[in-house]
């Protein structure tokens, strides 16, 4: 993601965030993403203690350790989904440059960062809304090995696997799905996880 595109989505937040209590005025915060100081914006009133903000981010943030909760910079990463549809991820955090780079799939420490260091990151696949809902009815049928629904409430589907092995499911279900088969990401045959959310499909490959 570029820094340009992550400004734009604070900017979007910004105007949600102001929106979101009546007028009132968004708390600001700041965020490291990709080695930059970013500036979001959200309701602190939304967050809810045990549920989007854990209470040892809370404190942290009282302590003036950091400043932005780990859900508003995954809302910035990810504003295409809900609370809910970004259940799957969790933020990469880079320990060489102290700042998150980008999201993956996996369980969420208190810090909302991945609780298990991973080479892969995330990426939105274009114009693919047809596609997810391929591969979500696909699995409800189970007419694709491998393709599994997620029982946490998110309503994602993951189909992982080499990317040759991908294409070639994909290319069975036609339509937008076939289209998305020909990505560079799945080409390259290395190890991908396709993830269908929220109308959105992600690929999760290593070393981007």
């Amino acid at each position: 993601m570029t820094f340009s595109r992550v400004l734009s989505t604070a900017a979007a937040l910004l105007l949600l965030g102001a929106g979101a209590s009546l007028g009132a005025e968004p708390t600001l915060c700041t965020a490291r993403i990709n080695a930059k100081d970013v500036v979001l914006g959200y309701d602190k009133d939304e967050a809810r203690l045990g549920d989007t903000y854990s209470r040892r981010e809370l404190l942290a943030t009282r302590w003036g350790r950091h400043d932005c909760p780990s859900y508003v910079v995954l809302r910035s990463l990810t504003p295409e989904l809900s609370d809910e549809e970004r259940l799957p991820f969790c933020l990469r955090f880079d320990e060489q440059t102290e700042s998150v780079a980008g999201y993956d799939l996996g369980a969420r420490d208190a810090w909302g960062r991945c609780r298990q260091a991973s080479g892969s990151v995330c990426n939105r696949v274009n114009q693919t809304a047809g596609a997810a809902g391929a591969l979500t009815s696909a699995a409800a049928r189970r007419s694709v090995q491998g393709l599994q629904a997620l029982p946490d409430g998110s309503g994602a589907v993951i189909l992982s696997g080499t990317g040759t092995a991908i294409s070639a499911a994909l290319t069975s279900l036609g339509g937008t799905a076939a289209a998305v088969a020909a990505s560079p990401v799945l080409l390259t045959g290395a190890a991908v996880s396709v993830v269908a959310v929220g109308g959105t499909l992600y690929a999760c490959r290593e070393g981007q």
